[in-house]
């Protein structure tokens, strides 16, 4: 039976804890304060919840705020652990571990020569933290190839959305991740590519790890007139939330295509999600990566903060996508191309199935 609110603590629990925090407190053989071990025992308990959910301090907090504006010091990637290692959901574009060649799916083993193996997520960002110029060595396996790699942390800006004119009138929109102006910046670049000339819609959400749910809403409902977006269910219904699509319509109602991949997490899958349960395009490329769940940001006291899986989410059609994904219409499969410059065969396919007549690419 699940834990409830108003359900007391359990006794024999809370003395096995005074118990234990007693003892490491006196016989551990390196002596710690009390607030370092309420410190301790503070990120254990969020460590063991699930993947998602991690204690911030305030160089976190602080962090995760620039990320959010879309500008931070990093080598500009996304991680998750995953049992014995780090694995990668994806590089940011353009960024360092984007150029140093970094793909999703590698898994990460060492960090400045530092075995990851047993680190929480906060040890994790503490390593892979650092000032802009300095050194970053990481230790990766591909395939059961191990790689080095060197990189030099710098500004990462991360302007969330790209655009250009392509052939045939197809208005190509890259989304790299979901941030506070992403929604303005897309719409800014839908009225460009109209004045040029476009369509038909080609949006590109390989690789993008995510981003506030706020965000991924607004640009659902750049492509949608009616109709539920996301649905949000938690244990409390105050954090119950719905996402209705506006009447407005920048897309102009024109042919639309998805690109997804394994890479395309969180907030990316519900823009792919409502898209495909509403039929208004078609997804191509490969099933996307399963995170389902929302995380809550609570600010702490002296500037820290817990960052909580508090609901998951569900499509317009009622599902939870939570560690199985989101499958394309059209499965195309690029994970074994070796060189970038290797043609994109998912970009190719989508072009074409928009160079069909209007009755064939809407389904």
């Amino acid at each position: 039976m699940a834990a409830t609110a108003t359900a007391p603590v359990p006794l024999a629990a809370l003395q096995s804890f005074v118990a234990v925090y007693e003892r490491i407190r006196l016989q551990h053989v390196d002596a710690k304060t009390d607030e370092e071990l309420l410190q301790l025992a503070l990120e254990g308990l969020i460590l063991k919840l699930d993947p998602f959910s991690s204690y911030l301090d305030a160089n976190d907090m602080a962090r995760l705020q620039e990320e959010t504006r879309g500008e931070y010091s990093g080598i500009g990637i996304e991680l998750v652990p995953d049992g014995t290692y780090i694995r990668v959901i994806t590089p940011i574009d353009n960024g360092p571990a984007d150029r140093a060649g970094i793909r999703p799916g590698d898994w990460i083993t060492h960090i400045q020569g530092n075995s990851v193996k047993g680190l929480d997520v906060h040890a994790i960002d503490l390593l892979m933290t650092g000032e802009t110029g300095t050194e970053l060595a990481l230790t990766l396996l591909r395939d059961g190839e191990e790689l080095k790699v060197n990189l030099i942390r710098e500004i990462i800006t991360t302007k969330s959305v790209r655009s250009e004119f392509m052939d045939e009138y197809v208005g190509y929109i890259r989304i790299s991740r979901f941030q506070e102006n992403t929604s303005k910046d897309l719409i800014e670049q839908m009225h460009h590519l109209t004045s040029l000339g476009a369509d038909r819609w080609l949006l590109d959400l390989r690789n993008n790890p995510g981003g506030t749910l706020e965000a991924a809403s607004q640009v659902a409902d750049a492509f949608l007139t009616q109709g539920n977006i996301v649905t949000t269910k938690a244990r409390q219904s105050h954090d119950n939330i719905s996402y209705d699509a506006h009447s407005t319509d920048p897309s102009n109602g024109w042919p639309l295509v998805v690109l997804i991949n394994a890479g395309s997490a969180s907030a990316s899958e519900i823009v792919a999600g409502a898209i495909k349960d509403h039929k208004r395009g078609q997804l191509v490329g490969n099933t996307s990566y399963g995170k389902g769940s929302v995380q809550s940001i609570i600010a702490l006291p002296q500037g820290a903060g817990v960052k909580l899986t508090t609901a998951y989410y569900y499509t317009p059609a009622g599902h939870n996508i939570h560690q199985t994904g989101i499958a394309p219409h059209v499965q195309i499969d690029d994970s074994n191309s070796k060189d970038p410059s290797d043609a994109d065969i998912q970009l190719a396919t989508a072009l074409n199935l928009l160079n069909k007549p209007n009755s064939e690419n809407q389904q």
